[in-house]
Parts: C-alpha cells; structure tokens; sequence
C-alpha cells in the first residue's frame, strides 16, 4: 500500500523478500538481482516498490495544508505545550492568508485547517477566511473548543459551505473536571456551542483527549451526552508532542539509530502563523524550518533541498541527530498503534 492508500496485490512471495531486504538499508541493484533475479528488481523498479533513496526522499503526496491562522488558545489544557509556555499572540495577514491558499490551491490540497496548538475561532478574520476558502472551493477541517463559536460564526459555516467537518475538543463533560483538565472556565460555553452547531446539522466530530483509565471514563460520558445529537464521538490517545510534555502524558521516547519514516513529511504542509513550512504537528516551537509560502510554490517548497533533507533524516536515509525532533516521537515507534506510515522493514 503506498501514499496514495491504494492496495496492489502481487502474488510472489519473493518480491516480499525482496522488499524486506532493501528496505533496512540501500541496496545496489546487482546485489539484489544476484539474490532475487534480475526480472523481479526490475518489476519492483517499475513499479516504483524500487527507488534510489535521494528520488524516494524528493517525492510527497500534498493531502492537507496546516495553516496556524492565529497563535492564540484560550484553553491551556494539561495534555498541551499551552498550558506551561504559552506562544504570544500573533495573527496572519489576510494577504498572507491569500497567498498560502492559492498556492495549496494550485498545488491541489484535498483540504486545509486552522490548526496549530491554538483556537482558529479567535481569529478576528475568521469569517473573511471562510470566504476566501469557498471563492476556492477548499474544504475546512476545523478543529475548535468551540467556546467562541457563536451563533453567527455557525452561520457562516453554513452559509459559505467549506466546513468539512467541525471536530470538538470535550475531555469530560463533568463540569469541575473539564476546567482541570482546559485550564478554563468555558465548559458551558463548549457545551452550548457545540450543542448549537448540531442543531444546524453541521458535521460535527467530538473528540476526547486523555490517556489510560480517566480517558476509557470520560469517552464513556461524552459518548452518552453527545451521540444521541447526532455526534460521532472517538478517543484520541494523547502524545507528549516528541518529548514536550510531562506527567501523565510523557511517553518517554528514544528512538536510537536511523528513523524509520512518517507519513505526515510527506501528506501534509504546515505553514506558521509568518508562512514559514515547518516539519510537523508536533513541532510546537517550529525548530525544523524549511522554507517560506513567498519562496515558491508548493511544489518548489516541498522539493528543496531543505525540505529533502529533512526528509532524508526522517526515512533513515541519513542519520538524525541526537536532538532530532523525530527520535523523541511516537510515531517512529514500530508497534505504536496510531502509526499513520509504517515502513516493510519493520513488519516481522
């Protein structure tokens, strides 16, 4: 199964070998003919199952873009970086908005958010957003605590028709446990909203952060509130955000030698609030920089030679360094169960 998520059956359990063996580390192309024949490398390099690693490592599928419209939360909930260093507040122009849309546009991202370690229904262009997206056509994933969004921000939604769909931060819908676990005071205010935007029959997805015995409880609770309005409601199994978070919530990773590879280098582009490109969701103090909107387009930016050594790192086809995002991230760990990208080299 490749980027593109489409599944291609072949029937020789050779060519499994084959791929096993090259992908734990490059391979000449004579050495693997002499051990699984010249007719099957050749297939395999067809196919595109083969590459040389520098022409894997320049290649991406754009699905999102991940645009951080404001640096700004009203929430500083415990399983997030906010909480203990929150950003300062900074807005991104409308110009530059522009900009970054068009070219995700051209560059033909299936959707795109608002999201990064911040509430987007802050924004004070947030409606000015939504029109731009519909002049496109780009669909809106939004994710929001929903406490700021109003009655008139829902008609917005509804009438320019971007929302893809609307996923809701709820942790717990007791009232004293919900303002331990945000750091704040709006628990009836994300009630009211959220229950508002089914009413207007928005697609909306509650989702309830937590880890362990509290998150099996509290999903069991949001479940009962919101699942008969018409919400679909899932667990997301928190991370420590590569190493950022302690408590509860520190998974402790370390990852040691070369990285296995991540799907989110190569599906999605994250754009900061200035319209810098940056590594990852994970990446909350934006550490792996790679290029600006204004530089080029996307295609340019995702195929620089910053951007392919980055990527070099995070497919083990260089060695990371010690401090290498990657190697604090649950998602180089084989046998993490919410692994979007798993290479064959690690399969048994």
């Amino acid at each position: 199964m490749g980027l593109d998520r489409r599944i291609v059956w072949h029937d020789d359990a050779e060519v499994l070998q084959l791929l096993r063996h090259a992908a734990g580390t490059p391979r000449t192309q004579g050495e693997l003919a002499a051990r699984f024949g010249a007719v099957r490398v050749a297939s395999a390099v067809r196919r595109g199952w083969l590459q040389d690693p520098a022409v894997l490592c320049r290649e991406y599928r754009l699905v999102s873009g991940e645009i951080e419209v404001t640096a700004h939360c009203n929430w500083g909930c415990a399983s997030c970086p906010v909480a203990t260093d929150p950003k300062p507040r900074r807005t991104m122009p409308m110009d530059l908005f522009n900009e970054v849309v068009d070219k995700l546009h051209t560059a033909g991202a299936s959707y795109v958010t608002f999201q990064f370690f911040n509430e987007p229904t802050l924004d004070r262009y947030f409606t000015d957003r939504l029109q731009v997206l519909a002049g496109y056509g780009m669909p809106l994933a939004l994710y929001s605590n929903a406490s700021a969004l109003t009655a008139a921000k829902i008609s917005d939604l509804k009438r320019t028709g971007v929302l893809k769909h609307l996923i809701v931060n709820i942790p717990s819908v007791d009232e004293a446990e919900f303002a331990a676990l945000t750091g704040s005071r709006s628990y009836r205010h994300t009630m009211t909203n959220t229950e508002a935007a089914l009413r207007a029959d928005l697609p909306v997805q509650v989702v309830v952060n937590g880890v362990g015995e509290r998150l099996e409880r509290n999903l069991a609770g949001v479940q009962e509130r919101f699942v008969p309005l018409g919400a679909e409601v899932y667990a997301s199994l928190t991370c420590d955000r590569a190493g950022e978070l302690s408590g509860e919530y520190a998974q402790s990773v370390n990852v040691e030698g070369r990285l296995s590879g991540c799907g989110w280098p190569v599906q999605h582009v994250n754009i900061s609030v200035a319209g810098e490109l940056f590594l990852c969701c994970n990446d909350y103090y934006q550490r792996e920089v790679f290029g600006h909107i204004g530089d080029g387009t996307i295609d340019e930016l995702m195929s620089s030679e910053q951007a392919v050594a980055l990527r070099r790192k995070v497919f083990g086809v260089d060695d990371a360094p010690d401090d290498f995002l990657c190697r604090r991230c649950h998602n180089q760990q084989p046998d993490f169960p919410g692994r979007d990208f798993r290479p064959i080299a690690t399969f048994g």
